[in-house]
Parts: structure tokens; C-alpha cells; sequence
């Protein structure tokens, strides 16, 4: 199911749009540059495994 788009994201939309260059070609080319960055780097980053949590029990014996 694909998320419904809000009110919310429009604005997100609009906000980096006001960043992107004037000729629509390069626009064009930096939102593809973005969707790579969601798609590739921030995507692998949800799906990556968390770490295992490694925790010391005891006190400072060494001193």
C-alpha cells in the first residue's frame, strides 16, 4: 500500500524546490541525485540489523 501523500510533504516539496537551480535540467539532475541518496543510502540504513548492545556487569576490579 502505498502512503497517502499529506498536507505535510507538500510542504517539504515546496520547501526544497525553493533550493533547486533555475535551469530545469540541473533541477532535474539534483532530484535525481536525491532520489539515489533516499533510495540507496537512507533505504540500507533502515534495513540494516542494529548492532548487539554488549553490556558490563560487575564493578572496577582492576583497580
Amino acid at each position: 500500500m502505498k502512503p497517502t501523500m499529506e498536507t505535510w510533504h507538500r510542504r517539504h516539496a515546496v520547501i526544497l524546490a525553493s533550493q533547486l537551480p533555475d535551469n530545469i535540467e540541473d533541477a532535474r539532475l539534483v532530484l535525481d541525485a536525491v532520489r539515489e541518496v533516499v533510495e540507496g543510502f537512507l533505504a540500507a540504513a533502515l534495513q540494516q540489523k542494529p548492532s548487539a548492545t554488549i553490556v558490563r556487569i560487575g564493578g572496577n576490579e582492576s583497580a
